[in-house]
């Protein structure tokens, strides 16, 4: 089910591995993907050594219709699964071999809500710190994996990172903005320099770090009171969101409103807060 491309240089280097199309509805990453294609097939981007599998639709189901997913979020659940029951697990089963060969993954995603492109960090170890500051994004991310339960949910950049690969999940812009696939293809090329594969590239400016501090699920219906955007700040007791029950829901502390979903589904992430780290 999945389609992958790769490009081999004559001399000897790192495997790198990009994704696109983990959530099918994220178009930056997949438009980014396509055109980083079409720059290497046409020789406008050659590779100096290494090799570089793209795959520009991991969900290709989903993308088809539109759709964030088939049957629940694929980047919550890369493991193995012995016996898969829908699409996103088999899927699954499919995705892990790719990361198991590859020693370095860039994944790249959309946001529903405006936004500047920004980089998860997992692994804040020095020279994934490096690989990060090196993109040209705005914001860097922390304290992801304490959000969520150990081993309960497992994302592509959790899953690469266990089995000892360099990983970042990069969040290019919002879904429907065509500008973010040039800053997706930015983001690849200067991922490609760092590692060596492509010549250098002029550097970047430093993004600015943040850490996760809470994620706020959608409980039952409601609606936030402002159309937030990435990164938009708020004060402590600010109002987020409202349900149609009455109960207002809060910031607890000074904060930054990261990846809001305004018509998340119930039980699901509604938006996370993040503070200056």
């Amino acid at each position: 089910m999945i389609h992958t491309v790769v490009f081999q240089a004559p001399s000897p280097g790192p495997k790198l591995l990009f994704l696109g199309g983990v959530h099918g509805d994220e178009n930056p990453g997949i438009i980014a993907l396509e055109k980083l294609l079409e720059e290497l097939k046409s020789g406008r981007v050659r590779l100096l050594g290494g090799s570089l599998t793209i795959v520009p639709r991991v969900n290709a189901s989903a993308a088809k219709r539109g759709l964030h997913h088939v049957d629940e979020n694929l980047n919550r659940i890369v493991r193995k699964h012995d016996k898969p029951v829908n699409h996103e697990q088999e899927l699954a089963n499919e995705l892990i071999p790719l990361i198991d060969s590859a020693d370095v993954v860039l994944d790249l995603h959309g946001a529903p809500a405006p936004s500047v492109p920004f980089a998860f960090l997992d692994d804040e170890s020095a020279h994934n710190r490096a690989w990060a500051d090196s993109l040209g994004v705005d914001y860097l991310l922390t304290g992801w994996p304490a959000l969520y339960p150990s081993g309960k949910t497992v994302t592509t950049t959790e899953y690469a990172q266990s089995r000892g690969k360099r990983a970042l999940t990069v969040e290019v812009g919002q879904n429907d903005d065509p500008k973010c696939a040039e800053l997706g293809l930015a983001i690849a090329l200067r991922s490609l320099a760092h590692f060596g594969l492509v010549i250098p590239v002029s550097p970047a400016p430093v993004p600015r770090p943040l850490r996760f501090t809470k994620v706020i699920y959608r409980e039952r219906a409601g609606e936030f009171v402002h159309h937030w955007k990435n990164f938009d700040f708020v004060k402590k007791g600010a109002v987020l969101a409202r349900y149609t029950d009455g109960v207002k829901v809060l910031s607890t502390e000074d904060a930054f409103v990261v990846m809001p979903y305004a018509h998340s589904p119930v039980g699901s992430e509604w938006f996370y807060l993040a503070v200056s780290d």
